[in-house]
């Protein structure tokens, strides 16, 4: 019932956001924007797309060589694939399918796994927040209250560094949190630097997408504005990011757009949306076809099992 629920509310705020974004903005005057488009957006858009994939498979494979358990890379690439299918169905599902891999291959604990993948999402954030604090040193225009959640960011990053140093008994005990705490501040930055690559390819998507409808972003407002709108987007409260991830677009990036066109919501909304069905276009096309491979046959199903053998 409370993951029925969770679908609902997450198809609730992806139609609230973009129903109000195109009460707010004509929908022939996003398709008018699209059509303004460079003749090379989409070519190198999914080169973006593409480096994202192979940036995150590798900051995958090394995490869990050093964490886990060792694999190849070849592997860990089709796995990667296929849980973007997955996790376009279900999210957990597509989590779920990379810990039952390798509790499969390696019969590795399913728990174990579960923790090493909270490392990875945590190392994720981590960097992100590395990126909007240079941008915010860098200047430039951005949303006023972004200082103050960074700064509240950054003391809940010196309390977990805190736990991960004296490493409670109390929590050391528990299996969930085995690889966070035994990995240290050392496994931490290690697994922060493999994930660097992925987090500039995401940017340059991007940044490339909106280059392609003619809007220039700052440095420093990129720095600051596009970790935010990429957390945004990984939220579990839409349906793969849409509206939420428009919604922030618009918020930080809108200022823009060149004058003289369509309106800068209307041009934003455009290259959002439009980057949104490249990436999932590849995403998806990826997807089944490591799907097809013997490594990844019967992930989604062996996924759905293992997440219910896990489940308290």
């Amino acid at each position: 019932m409370r993951a029925k629920l969770g679908r609902l509310v997450a198809w609730a705020v992806t139609g609230g956001a973009l129903g109000y974004l195109f009460w707010k903005t004509p929908v022939s005057e996003v398709l008018a924007a699209v059509k303004h488009a460079a003749p090379w957006t989409v070519p190198a858009v999914l080169v973006c797309v593409a480096l994202i994939y192979l940036a995150d498979s590798f900051a995958m494979w090394k995490t869990f060589r050093w964490f886990l358990a060792d694999l190849p890379f070849r592997d860990v690439l089709i796995v990667r694939g296929a849980t973007y299918v997955l996790a376009a169905i279900n999210y957990s599902v597509g989590q779920g399918a990379i810990v039952y891999f390798v509790h499969r291959v390696r019969k590795v604990a399913v728990m174990r796994g579960v923790a090493t993948v909270l490392l990875i999402m945590g190392t994720n954030l981590l960097v992100l927040l590395v990126f909007v604090t240079i941008g915010l040193g860098v200047g430039g225009e951005r949303p006023a209250a972004l200082g103050p959640v960074v700064a509240v960011a950054w003391v809940g990053l010196g309390i977990y560094v805190a736990v991960v140093t004296v490493k409670p008994r109390w929590l050391a005990s528990r299996p969930l949190f085995d690889v966070l705490l035994s990995a240290g501040v050392g496994g931490h930055l290690k697994a922060m630097v493999v994930r660097v690559p992925h987090i500039a390819a995401l940017m340059l998507f991007n940044l490339v997408a909106m280059r392609g409808f003619g809007i220039e972003i700052p440095a420093g407002a990129a720095l600051a504005g596009l970790p935010v709108v990429m957390f945004i987007a990984v939220l579990p409260i839409s349906v793969q990011g849409l509206g939420t991830t428009q919604a922030a677009w618009v918020l930080f990036f809108a200022r823009y757009v060149p004058a003289g066109g369509s309106s800068p919501q209307a041009v934003i909304l455009a290259a959002s949306l439009a980057a949104q069905a490249i990436a999932l276009s590849f995403q998806i096309t990826t997807g089944f076809i490591c799907l097809r491979s013997k490594v990844a046959r019967g992930l989604g199903d062996a996924a759905k099992q293992g997440l219910a053998d896990a489940a308290p």
